[in-house]
């Protein structure tokens, strides 16, 4: 069996920490990180499907959820 160390490495300490464009979570990022902002709970969301709007239903499309819905103006919280 052959182990073999992590080389990545952040540039600044900034860089450790995020939050979930669609739910707000905070987020422990590593570099390199291809999760597009999101969660492990909403990183379905960043597929094409388009995923009903939470307030009002309106189905956004996949490009658009992470601004918004543009029916009721419903924005991912970012507490």
């Amino acid at each position: 069996m052959l182990v073999f160390a992590d080389q990545r490495a952040f540039s600044t300490e900034e860089e450790r920490s995020a939050r979930c464009v669609f739910c707000g979570k905070e987020l422990v990022l590593l570099p390199d990180d291809r999760r597009g902002g999101a969660c492990f709970d909403c990183l379905p969301l960043l597929g094409p499907e388009p995923a009903p709007c939470p307030d009002c239903g309106y189905m956004i499309p996949g490009e658009r959820r992470s601004i918004g819905c543009p029916a009721c103006g419903w924005f991912p919280d970012s507490e």
